[in-house]
């Protein structure tokens, strides 16, 4: 019975004089919160030091471990509560007894209903009766000698981890009561008669949310009806709990339990034994609280509906940093968008997307039964002992969708637990880790009893107790705890996302038993697969988990009948369990790991492949029906067990250049029958290679034999045999086409690398051994081959020879135009001029042309010295062909001389200028550009002709070039980044003669002919490269001769008062000689030489120019200019834009 003193009051604030002046001896112990507050000083009692409780001295001594948990449940309790500041930490006394107990009490603060325990008053500044203290202590909690877990130092953790009866837990809870859980009730109970209860006069703040079955409040000196205790006195004030339960009201817990029961469920007796009173009203009922004093619970911290009661009696808590969300509903469809991150400075919100760092916090809590929770929000939590979410209750569907992160990455996280009931499924699109230390990713696991499992131990279909026979001696309690576990605890778990954990990716406790796990295409596993359950059937069989690879999923994620032929995964580490039956229905899986498992069944849809050890249980079978395939020479499966093969089985071994071969180890028997086949794994086979072994397949005997021996290789290039020597000796014999890679050839350039591969392919050097292996492990109708063979070949460097080609055109349009200008004539693009020379006397000649000419052509060039400069830009396209491929290219720069006249009517002059070229082959991945660097002369004159004149116009020139050109090679699995800088050198003469016929005086026709010569050199090179593919390109040189007839006419007229000038240049250009530049290469490892050509400059294209100039005032004018060529194998556009003044 709780006892209740009535005194003064005094504030918390005055009682360290009186604590000071205790007459007894302990040892202090100071339990800080996360910002350095004492929120506990605990006082150890050991004996000889007094009482701790005002009646008893201690009876035993602490030791280590018991400190430990001593500190870690008060601890745990510093961390949640938030001390308001400037108060006195709340002080407890500990000490031992010897009765098989534990218990903690802390007195009402003050005679007033509704106040709190001393504890309470304590850490929220409240008043206080100094003559409620116990021995100076605003509590105490007693430790009895029990079946206590001291082997191993307390970890934080959702479960219960010992078998033993957990200190921890029991003090959490004990503290718990002095924090004020616990009921201001007198009773009485007597053997063979009936109960007495009531109310005490003074309620406490626990009391005082009280209400019975009826929803009638408690209240002072009530009477409580109960179907154990006496009658109540007629027309006496009751509360009713014959109907089995009181409920803890208050607006926090009414929040949290969302209509689900009228509150906390509380009991009057015993679960175990109803009829017993049990510390009546004091302990909560929640299905497995550590809170109750129920026989079995597997909870190691409070669940959230017990902190929103202790909110409702007055403590601080962020509850939402110990809880993202609770459903304690049964039979809802939740849609949760409530997220779990850290929380702000003020506790009023999370900060997004941070991990939550609470010891046990919790994302979400899944207590009711038969709910479907689609989990949408990410819980992020890196606390220790924390998790994303909690399943108990019976019959819940928990699905993540994608896109979704449940992460627990603190020391003893959990992804997803399933930690009680029955017939749940979890369907698992989203992404969960547990990648702190002993992380596990999914876990299903009752874990253990706080009270110890030989009090009780439930799992899957079992519960059990080794201290009571409760199926006989209490078969309703007995009854209603196996229903609720008669069971798979999951019955089907679909993985189509992501699941990672440090110590597991899913595990399965030896309670706790799945029926069904499906990992689906998109499934990623990291982390161990564990199932420790054994338990048997009623039958006495094994119950099995079956683990299925290669399901098809539905469009919810949920797996169906049909095999997946599209599924894939690779993985890595161990999968084990007596009870797993390991099964694989379609699609290709590659395991690596060590394997213990009851049976592997590998269906006839399916690929099993990889390396690795398989135990199979010793009455069942390794089963291929499928294909099993051990895909890493040097590597072996090794099947500790039986070996089955069935006639629609393939067995695959592997082997690769170097004859390393992979191996099928069998301890036990292998029955055989279908195909054995081998595998060429990728690699560079030169003609002729053979290997020959009889340790294929090892085994302790062999029945049967296989019906085919064959191999898988699928090659354009390579051939393979298999033959059967008897005597489990096999040889592999692989051989080369004649023109293995030239026959694939589409283009000319394409026949003369696969002619040289085709040599070479006899004695490759090894730095071309990948890329060779590559085109014989390409596709086998050789289009892979078809395509790579022009990117090998040295085209773009002969595609860039031809756009320096076409590029040396804009010097001598440059050159012709500023002659023509020079001698009074209106080319399309004007130059602009500075002339510095004074007026020279005219000559015979001159005189006779500008007589001729029109004075509305401007002749103020003639005769004087003069500078000149012009720009030029323009875009081209060299056309595809079937041999070569289609190159874009740009120009621009400019070019700039000086000249004079000399001799009669002659100027000559000089010239430089400065361009960059760029060029691209898209098709070929390959790209590049040109500084180009000119040097030339120039001459020209003109000769009287009847109305107009002959024009005569001469140049040599010299262009460097440094040319860088990148390039890339990439197919089937080969990619090679490949550079080059090199130089070249373009010399080219050129000369044409014109008769400029005057038509009026402001028009002007002239026909016209040029011839040049051009030659381009390029030096030697030998690209950079990363894999082999690069070439050593050898010097060349390209010559041409180009001849164009053309006519070119200009018109002036007055618009407005702009004098404006219309020109227009029409032309045919004709090639001669190098019409298509190629280049000549080697593979710089070594090989013969091939050539490449690149795409025609031209032969015969159509050629156009038009400009259009406006005399804005006498000295300024502004001029726009388009120039074209266009030809079936070469198309180039170029704008210009001229503005000059005069001085």
């Amino acid at each position: 019975m709780l006892a209740l003193a009535s005194s003064t009051c005094l504030s918390a604030g005055l009682l360290s004089g009186i604590f000071s002046g205790s007459a007894h001896a302990f040892t202090p112990h100071e339990i800080h919160d996360a910002n350095g507050n004492k929120v506990f000083d605990l006082h150890l009692f050991y004996p000889n030091d007094g009482t701790y409780d005002g009646e008893k001295p201690s009876s035993w001594v602490f030791d280590p471990a018991t400190l430990d948990r001593i500190y870690s449940a008060a601890q745990y309790w510093s961390d949640i509560i938030k001390i308001r500041p400037g108060i006195n930490p709340a002080i407890i006394n500990i000490g031992t007894e010897e009765e098989e107990n534990a218990f903690a009490y802390s007195p009402i603060a003050t005679e007033v209903n509704g106040a709190g325990t001393l504890v309470n008053a304590a850490l929220n500044n409240g008043l206080i009766d100094p003559a409620q203290l116990l021995d100076g202590a605003h509590g105490m909690i007693s430790i009895g000698k029990m079946d206590w877990d001291w082997e191993q130092p307390f970890v934080p953790s959702q479960l219960i981890q010992t078998s033993q009866v957990d200190m921890t837990s029991t003090l959490i809870h004990e503290m718990a009561h002095a924090l004020g859980i616990s009921a201001s009730v007198n009773y009485d109970q007597q053997p063979g008669a009936p109960v007495e209860a009531e109310f005490q006069s003074v309620l406490n703040a626990w009391s005082s949310h009280l209400i019975d079955g009826n929803g009638k409040a408690a209240a002072a000196n009530q009477t409580i009806i109960c179907n154990y205790c006496y009658a109540a006195e007629e027309g006496a004030d009751t509360f009713d709990v014959s109907a089995g339960w009181a409920y803890f009201s208050g607006s926090h817990v009414d929040e949290v339990l969302n209509g689900a029961m009228p509150g906390i469920p509380l009991r009057v007796d015993s679960s175990l034994q109803p009829g017993r009173l049990d510390q009546p009203f004091s302990h909560v009922e929640l299905r497995n609280s550590m809170m109750s004093h129920q026989q079995y619970s597997n909870y190691m911290s409070l669940r959230e509906a017990e902190f929103a009661a202790l909110q409702d009696i007055g403590y601080t808590i962020d509850r939402r940093n110990l809880f993202g969300y609770s459903v304690y509903n049964d039979g809802v469809t939740l849609l949760n968008d409530n997220p779990f991150f850290a929380r702000n400075s003020e506790g009023t919100g999370y900060i997004p997307n941070t991990f939550n760092t609470a010891t046990m916090g919790l994302g979400l809590h899944v207590y009711g039964s038969d709910n479907t929770v689609i989990q949408r929000a990410d819980l992020l939590s890196a606390g220790a002992g924390g998790a994303g979410i909690r399943v108990d209750g019976i019959g819940n569907d928990l699905i993540i969708l994608p896109g979704t992160r449940v992460y627990a990455d603190g020391l003893n996280g959990l992804g997803v637990m399933f930690a009680y009931g029955r017939d749940h499924t979890l369907t698992q699109r989203g992404d969960v880790e547990a990648l702190g230390e002993n992380g596990i990713a999914v876990s299903f696991d009752f874990g253990h009893n706080s009270m110890g499992d030989d009090t009780e131990y439930r799992g899957s279909y079992f519960v059990t107790s080794q201290v009571a026979d409760l199926e006989n001696y209490f078969p309703d309690y007995y009854a209603a705890a196996l229903a609720e576990v008669s069971g798979p605890l999951v019955s089907t778990f679909d993985l189509t996302g992501r699941v990672a954990g440090s110590r597991a990716a899913i595990y399965m406790s030896d309670n706790a038993y799945v029926g069904e796990i499906n990992v689906m295409q998109g499934a990623s596993i990291t982390g161990d697969i564990v199932s420790n359950y054994r338990e048997m059937d009623e039958n006495n069989d094994l119950r099995l988990t079956q683990l299925r690879f290669g399901l098809e999923a539905d469009d919810q994620g949920k797996a169906t009948d049909n095999t997946d032929a599209n599924f894939n995964i690779s993985y890595a580490d161990n999968i084990t369990g007596d009870n797993l039956s390991l099964q694989f229905w379609g699609g290709s899986s590659t395991l690596t790991g060590n394997h213990d498992l009851y049976e592997v069944i590998v269906g006839q849809e399916a690929t099993l492949a990889g390396r690795g050890q398989y135990r199979i249980n010793d009455d069942r079978y390794f089963v291929n029906r499928g294909t099993l395939f051990s895909s890493l020479p040097g590597s072996a499966i090794f099947i500790d067990g039986n070996y089955e093969q069935s006639d629609s089985g393939r067995l695959q071994l592997a082997f690769n250049n170097q004859k390393h071969i992979s191996n099928l180890i069998v301890t036990g028997g292998a029955d055989l029958d279908g195909t054995l086949s081998f595998a060429p794994e990728r690699g560079f086979y030169g003609n002729g290679f053979s290997i020959t072994s009889d340790l294929w397949l090892q085994a302790n005997t062999v029945n049967g034999a296989f019906t085919e021996v064959t191999t898988t290789l699928a090659s354009p290039t390579l051939n393979a045999t298999a033959t059967d020597n008897g005597n489990a000796s096999y040889t592999v014999s692989l051989s080369r086409d004649v023109h293995a890679y030239e026959q694939y050839a589409g283009s000319e350039n394409a026949h003369n690398v696969g002619n040289v591969l085709d040599r070479l392919v006899v004695n490759p050097s090894p730095q071309l051994e990948p890329l060779i292996a590559a085109l014989d492990f390409s596709a086998t109708d050789g289009s892979t081959i078809r395509s790579a063979l022009p990117q090998l070949s040295g085209e773009a460097y002969a595609s860039a020879n031809g756009v320096l080609i076409n590029a040396s055109g804009a010097t001598r349009l440059s050159v012709t135009n500023r002659l023509s200008q020079a001698f009074g004539g209106t080319p399309v693009n004007p130059v602009s001029v500075l002339a510095f020379a004074p007026q020279q006397k005219s000559t015979q000649a001159a005189g006779a042309i500008d007589k001729v000419a029109s004075e509305t052509n401007s002749s103020e060039d003639l005769n004087r010295y003069a500078a000149w400069g012009t720009v030029f830009g323009s875009w081209a396209s060299q056309s595809g062909d079937d041999n070569a491929a289609r190159t874009k290219s740009t120009l621009g720069g400019f070019i700039s001389g000086i000249d004079g006249s000399v001799y009669d009517n002659w100027r000559l002059g000089v010239m430089a200028g400065y361009s960059r070229s760029t060029f691209k082959t898209a098709s070929l991945h390959s790209s590049g550009s040109s500084d180009n660097y000119t040097l030339g002369a120039y001459t020209g004159t003109e000769w009287a002709a009847a109305q107009g004149s002959i024009g005569l116009r001469t140049g040599l020139s010299y262009s460097w070039h440094n040319i860088e050109l990148s390039r890339s090679v990439s197919f089937n699995g080969f990619s090679d980044n490949l550079s080059a800088d090199y130089n070249a050198g373009t010399f080219q003469a050129f000369g044409e003669l014109g008769y400029k016929y005057n038509l009026s005086q402001r028009s002007t026709l002239e026909p016209y002919a040029n011839l040049a010569y051009v030659h381009v050199r390029t030096d030697g090179f030998t690209e950079s490269d990363q894999n082999g593919a690069a070439l050593a390109v050898q010097s060349g040189s390209m010559d041409t001769t180009l001849s164009m007839l053309g006519i070119r006419a200009a018109t002036s007229f007055n618009l407005g008062n702009a004098l404006t000038t219309v020109r227009m240049d029409l032309g045919w250009r004709h090639a001669f000689g190098d019409v298509i530049p190629t280049s000549t290469a080697s593979f710089a490892v070594g090989s013969n030489a091939f050539t490449s050509a690149g795409n025609s400059i031209g032969r015969d294209t159509a050629f156009i120019e038009a400009g259009l100039d406006f005399a804005m005032t006498p000295t300024t004018k502004l001029g726009v200019a388009y120039q074209g060529q266009f030809g079936s194998d070469y198309i180039q556009n170029g704008v210009n834009a001229n503005f000059s003044v005069k001085f």
